[in-house]
């Protein structure tokens, strides 16, 4: 079955979606991180200033923080 594009799906589906895929707020933020890491480790961040690097740390927190609000508000709302 071909994934439909985020956009062509109503947000509460997509929500539904992503926390019936990742139930943990912490394995998300898990994830996340590993990202993140992985990035930072890579050959290309070699290239990247400090401040590149401090709006990606910033960005995963914030990344972070808007999942913790996600699951807050739908976790209970979702679709059984």
């Amino acid at each position: 079955m071909k994934r439909q594009a985020a956009a062509a799906r109503p947000a509460p589906s997509v929500i539904d979606d992503f926390i019936a895929s990742y139930p943990a707020p912490q394995e998300a933020r898990k994830i996340l991180w590993e990202l993140l890491l992985a990035a930072m480790g890579s050959a290309h961040a070699d290239m990247w200033t400090s401040e590149v690097r401090a709006n990606m740390l910033f960005f995963t927190e914030q990344c972070g923080d808007v999942l913790d609000e996600m699951y807050a508000r739908y976790q209970s709302q979702m679709s059984v």
